[in-house]
Formats: C-alpha cells, sequence, structure tokens
C-alpha cells in the first residue's frame, strides 16, 4: 500500500479528531452539570399550554436539560410517565442534540462561519420535530410507551485502558453520567461536593465513551477520501440523488455524537451541502444508538413514526434544497 496514502489518511483523521474533541469535551461537560444540578420541574410547569407552546417549548428545552442523544431517550421516557405531554417531549427528545449552543458553535467553527449551514441544521432537525409533536400531541405517554418498557443493556466495549465502557443506548436505568441517577425517579441536587465529583465522572465516561464514535467516523471519512475510487466518489459526490440518501445511511451508521459530526461533514465537503446537511440533521435524531432505543421504549406504531418520520422530512427537505440551488 501507498506510504503516501496512509499519510493523507493519518492526517485527515488527526485533523479531524483533534479540532472536533474541544467541542466534544465541552458538550460532555455541559450535559454533565446539567444532568447532576438541572432537574426537569421547569418543563413540567410549563408545558401545560396550548401545543403550538408544548411544541416551541420542547424544541428548546435542549438549552437547560441534557441534550446528548445517548441519554435524551430515557429522559423522555420519565417526562411521559410523569404527565408531561407529547407535544413538549417528543420535540425535546428529537431536537435537544442539535438546538444547543455547544452543537450550533462546533457546526460553526466546522464550516468556517457559514452561518446557512448552522441555520439549515437546526431548521431541518425542528421541521421533523416540531412535526412529529404536532401529530403526537393529543397522545397520552401510557399510549405511547411499551409496558414495563426499558431502553437496551449497554453493550461493554473495550477501550485503549482496557476498561469495560460502555455503548451509550440512552444510558439504560443509570443514566451513566456518573451521577448515579435512575432517570425514571426525580432528580435531586446533591451537594456540592459530591455534585462536582459526579460531574467530572460523568465529562470523563462520556467523553471517552462519544470519543471512540469519533475516531471511528474520523477513520470513516478519511477512508472515504483516500481509499475509494474516484468515480465512485465522483458518482456518488456530483449526484444530488444519489448524495442526499448516502449521507443519510452514513449517518444512521456512524452515531457520532451531534457536537462533533459537524467536522466530520466538513471533511467530505466534496458532497453538496444539502448532502452535509442531510447527515448533520438525521444523524442526532436516528443512528444505531437510538434506534434500540426506540423500538424498545415506544409502542411499535409510535416507534415507526419516530424512525421514519424525521428520514423521510430530512430527505424532502435536503433534496428540495438542493434542486433550488441553495446552498451552493
Amino acid at each position: 500500500m501507498d506510504q503516501s496514502l496512509l499519510a493523507i489518511f493519518a492526517a485527515i483523521v488527526t485533523s479531524i479528531v483533534l479540532e472536533a474533541a474541544p467541542f466534544l469535551l465541552l458538550g460532555s461537560l455541559l450535559s454533565s452539570i446539567l444532568n447532576v444540578y438541572v432537574g426537569d420541574g421547569t418543563l413540567e410547569k410549563l408545558c401545560r399550554r396550548g401545543l403550538p407552546a408544548q411544541i416551541g417549548l420542547g424544541l428548546v428545552a435542549g438549552l437547560f436539560l441534557p441534550t446528548c442523544e445517548c441519554g435524551v431517550v430515557p429522559v423522555t421516557r420519565r417526562l411521559l410517565k410523569k404527565g408531561v405531554p407529547a407535544g413538549a417531549a417528543i420535540p425535546f427528545m428529537l431536537a435537544a442534540p442539535v438546538v444547543n449552543p455547544v452543537s450550533l458553535a462546533s457546526t460553526w467553527v466546522a464550516f468556517q462561519g457559514d452561518l446557512g449551514m448552522v441555520a439549515g441544521r437546526a431548521a431541518m432537525v425542528i421541521v421533523p420535530a416540531a412535526m412529529l409533536g404536532w401529530a403526537l400531541g393529543k397522545t397520552k405517554g401510557a399510549d405511547m410507551l411499551r409496558a414495563g418498557s426499558q431502553t437496551p443493556a449497554p453493550v461493554p466495549l473495550p477501550t485503549p485502558a482496557g476498561i469495560a465502557a460502555t455503548l451509550p443506548m440512552a444510558h439504560d436505568a443509570n443514566c451513566g453520567c456518573g451521577c448515579g441517577h435512575d432517570h425514571d425517579q426525580p432528580h435531586k441536587r446533591p451537594p456540592l461536593g459530591e455534585g462536582l465529583l459526579s460531574v467530572l465522572r460523568g465529562t470523563g465516561r462520556e467523553f471517552l465513551e462519544m470519543g471512540l464514535f469519533l475516531i471511528l467516523g474520523a477513520c470513516a471519512a478519511g477512508l472515504f477520501k483516500v481509499f475509494m475510487p474516484q468515480e465512485w466518489l465522483s458518482l456518488f459526490s456530483t449526484n444530488l440523488w444519489l448524495a442526499v440518501p448516502a449521507m443519510m445511511l452514513l449517518a444512521v451508521l456512524m452515531s457520532i455524537c451531534s457536537e462533533a459530526d459537524a467536522f466530520v461533514a466538513a471533511s467530505l465537503s466534496m458532497f453538496p451541502r444539502p448532502a452535509l446537511l442531510a447527515f448533520l440533521a438525521l444523524g442526532p435524531m436516528l443512528d444505531l444508538k437510538l434506534l434500540p432505543a426506540f423500538l424498545s421504549v415506544f409502542q411499535r406504531r409510535v416507534a415507526l413514526m419516530i424512525i421514519l418520520a424525521p428520514a423521510a422530512a430530512v430527505y424532502l427537505l435536503a433534496m428540495g434544497l438542493g434542486l433550488a440551488g441553495v446552498l451552493e
């Protein structure tokens, strides 16, 4: 194998990881602070309003509640069990991983200050999240959840240090943030010292867990750019009808954290921007971590809506932007 190709591959992977790591660390820290110190009582009190207000509240709640996609499903399950309307809980579940300052800032940096990509990413998440909130807004939580629903057990993965980490399948019963909190129980604020220790534990654990997916995603991007035959790459990257579904499939398979996936997308600059937006929007709403969580927590009909509706909406929005010549 050509050593120069290996050197280019290593440079691409290293560049993506180094650029994304600070945002992943910041996102892990913010998520842990919110998990430990911020409860969901505010959302429960404010969501007793009309459906439009519930949807709006759910869309911005990611600013104040835990935002990682790996923990958002059990948080949503708890909210629904406690009587929070689906019109607020479902938009929160889908939008929170993207509509938060860290994810939006990482997108802005990765695309070198391109506000069109930042706004486009947020819009392509908000639209399907709001649509599902409206469609499911009148459904009672008890009718949406499986009886005795539990999120999938974490799958153990070896880490470089030889310590058993877990694939963050929505954190299971323990939230995985280090706080020892059960997502189905009210979140009480811990003492300051204990809370700080929980924040540090949670930050380290989530950073290591999601860092694995970042590295895998960076490697996949490097393989695409260096080793894929140019005629194949040109076929997918120059044909919008192939580029959009290809990037959507890649988003589902890579399962990259929402705070870091913008750097992987930016490295695949040979693809049209609407296809990159499809990658950035769909991944945090539907990936290999979330699929089993949806199917095990929600009734089959609801789970299929949560899986299929965002995929269809993202595809149609991305194709619409591409055919209209937006962001070219």
